[in-house]
């Protein structure tokens, strides 16, 4: 299903996950996201800056065009298929190694990749910023990530919903304390 482009360029995540993003992203938001999409065109709309990672050439490509069809320049994508096995250190640029307001972490497939990445991805979440982990409604595969995460003692909000499309979604979202404590 080519999705790209419906609903306003709506993230594929439940409808109660984007109502949450409309009240955190700011005009100076930083964003960090793993897989592109929807959401690629949405958040360059509200966003400072967003930077995307993608592992189909297709995809990235198709997105790249819908991104300069609306005039869209504060996103940078990088394209690597192994992205997910490299590390984000190896792959995105020196600028770009920062902490950001919020990631938006939905990729790469298989899903234990997106576990392992979800491990490295923390250090890049702000203090006070938000980590957004789409799917986690797949409680079997996700629960090595999902516990993983819950012990680092981030304040967490699971929403569960209906995304445009239909489909029943869930999302965790994990809030990255403004001091981490010792």
């Amino acid at each position: 299903m080519n999705y790209l482009g419906s609903f306003d360029y709506c993230p594929k995540v439940n409808k109660k996950t984007v109502t949450f993003l409309e009240k955190v992203i700011t005009k100076e938001s930083l964003i960090l996201e793993t897989g592109t999409g929807n959401s690629t065109i949405w958040f360059g709309l509200r966003a400072k800056r967003v930077v995307s990672i993608e592992s189909k050439r297709s995809w990235y490509r198709k997105v790249r065009q819908h991104l300069a069809r609306n005039d869209i320049e504060n996103v940078q994508i990088y394209l690597d298929s192994e992205y997910d096995f490299k590390g984000l250190d190896k792959i995105l640029n020196k600028e770009d190694l920062i902490q950001y307001d919020i990631i938006l972490h939905d990729g790469p497939t298989p899903l234990e990749r997106r576990i392992a990445l979800a491990k490295e991805i923390i250090k890049y979440v702000k203090p006070g910023g938000y980590l957004v982990i789409d799917d986690t409604g797949e409680k079997k595969r996700y629960k090595p990530a999902i516990d993983y995460l819950d012990d680092l003692g981030w304040e967490k909000i699971t929403l569960r919903g209906k995304e445009e499309w239909g489909a029943m979604k869930e999302s965790s979202i994990y809030r990255r304390p403004e001091e981490m404590r010792e």
